[in-house]
């Protein structure tokens, strides 16, 4: 009996060492296919389209697509290190979503170096280019210099990597980058890199999954690579490349700028305010605006834009103008990730979201999302969450007060914009609709005229007395007369 029991330990090790040496062996397969140990930097060039993250028309669709017309993506695996150069192309339309208005062609040139990120301009030559630094880009470009097969399976093999076999013959690799980012590649049998997942923090879908897929593998000059990447973010694509051309160890060098080295970090935000009548004050100071209302015993805030630390400042500026008071709602304009990013902060104040009928499903998730990367307040309460809905108008008012809510009709940037407008003050608030040009009197993007005009036909559809415009972007006010010439309307028809 105990040399049966001796021999079965013997075969149980020998098979737990061979199954080891064959797991260990599918990332030397992966080595040696890819070229990984040899190749110490890669460029290559693609075309395809780009995608705007959290800007989709409704939250259930895609995001919206912009074409890209060329793609070049220059690394250093020994530098950690990635210049992406790129032209976007748009024409005299915008495709139905969010998203910047531009159109004709929008060069960009993306770059990160270990630590930091930057964007660098060409102005006219001779002038030298000029580099601004955008350190909450860092994470997002590291994260794609490691995704690329190459350097997946160079980072695989320094960070000591988890290997499994699946029955289905593909292997399994985990690990974790220096920065305690978590990545999981799949390999083929023939030891490509066929899907990468890893995830990083959103301030509104927490942590959030980034899936890049490659197919369509091929020799290319002597590399091998796929000839199509697809990069999904919160399930829908955000970058969709069919590959060209691709180099091995060309020069690529990128040292980080001095004045990207000496930059300062991001000020807190900070919240201005300027008094638009009897508790009523429109709340500026960053990119994105919105309101607080005071009513006779609690306080509206109109949209928690960006991230959580504007949302918990605009929170905190709302009740110093209206002290004594709680938030008790907080009006979306609309589900866009620019204006919903501190939305979790309502929650977790306890205050009421209200929102349009067709954003309900989507918050309730966002409520209750993991948030382990970077925990915030509505982590901690277990997801609870105030909503109300509205359809095509909605009212607010203490008896006295009164805050409409109107839907946007025939307006392709999104489906769930509501506008708020105050009868007694003839103030209408919107966001993205109109942001009145700089300097005033010029022309709008040729792109951005039809949402102007969608708000000119929903004011006139809705009789809506107005006499200042809020806009939630751009420095200044503005008014029906300037919103009117902008889009060619004669003032007589004002």
């Amino acid at each position: 009996m105990r040399r049966v029991t001796i021999l079965t330990v013997v075969l149980l090790v020998a098979s737990g060492a061979a199954s080891f040496a064959q797991e260990a062996g599918a990332l030397q397969t992966a080595t040696t296919a890819l070229g990984a140990t040899s190749i110490r930097t890669l460029q290559f060039s693609a075309s395809g389209g780009s995608f705007s993250l959290g800007q989709n028309f409704t939250p259930s669709e895609p995001w919206p697509k912009v074409t890209i017309k060329s793609y070049t993506a220059s690394i250093n695996y020994e530098q950690g290190s990635m210049r992406v150069d790129l032209v976007r192309e748009m024409g005299t339309t915008m495709p139905r979503g969010g998203g910047a208005a531009f159109t004709g062609e929008q060069r960009q040139t993306q770059i990160v170096s270990g630590a930091f990120a930057w964007n660098q301009q060409q102005p006219p030559l001779p002038s030298p280019p000029t580099n601004q630094a955008t350190p909450a880009a860092q994470v997002e470009r590291m994260l794609m210099v490691w995704t690329t097969p190459q350097g997946f399976v160079r980072a695989a093999t320094t960070n000591n990597a988890t290997i499994q076999r699946n029955k289905n013959g593909t292997t399994m690799v985990s690990f974790s980058l220096p920065s305690g980012q978590k990545m999981t590649g799949t390999l083929n049998a023939q030891g490509q890199v066929v899907k990468v997942q890893s995830w990083i923090y959103q301030p509104i879908v927490g942590d959030m999954l980034v899936e890049t897929t490659y197919d369509g593998y091929k020799d290319f000059g002597g590399v091998m690579f796929p000839s199509r990447l697809v990069q999904r973010q919160d399930g829908f694509p955000t970058l969709d490349l069919t590959i060209q051309s691709v180099t091995a160890n060309p020069t690529v060098d990128l040292p980080v700028p001095a004045s990207v080295l000496s930059a300062p970090a991001p000020a807190p935000p900070t919240v201005a305010s300027e008094k638009l009548g009897d508790g009523l004050y429109y709340l500026t100071g960053g990119s994105h605006h919105g309101l607080a209302i005071e009513m006779r015993d609690h306080i509206v805030v109109v949209d928690l834009p960006n991230n959580q630390a504007r949302a918990q400042a605009v929170l905190t500026k709302a009740k110093e103008l209206i002290p004594n008071k709680p938030v008790r709602y907080v009006v979306t304009s609309h589900h866009h990730w620019d204006h919903l990013g501190g939305i979790r902060e309502a929650f977790a104040e306890g205050a009421t979201v209200v929102t349009h009928e067709s954003n309900k499903a989507f918050l309730e998730r966002v409520a209750r999302v993991s948030h382990t990367i970077s925990p915030d307040r509505q982590a901690a309460v277990n997801g609870k969450a105030k909503i109300q809905t509205v359809k095509e108008k909605g009212i607010l008012t203490d008896g006295s007060r009164v805050v409409e809510l109107h839907l946007l009709t025939g307006y392709e940037h999104t489906g769930d914009m509501l506008v708020v407008y105050l009868p007694k003050e003839k103030v209408l608030a919107e966001p993205d609709a109109y942001n009145p040009p700089v300097p005033t009197g010029s022309a709008l993007v040729i792109t951005a005229v039809p949402y102007a005009r969608a708000l000119y036909d929903n004011i006139q559809r809705l009789k809506l007395d107005v006499a200042v415009i809020v806009p939630f972007h751009g420095p200044r006010k503005s008014d029906v007369a300037e919103l009117a010439k902008s889009i060619g309307v004669p003032s007589a028809a004002n």
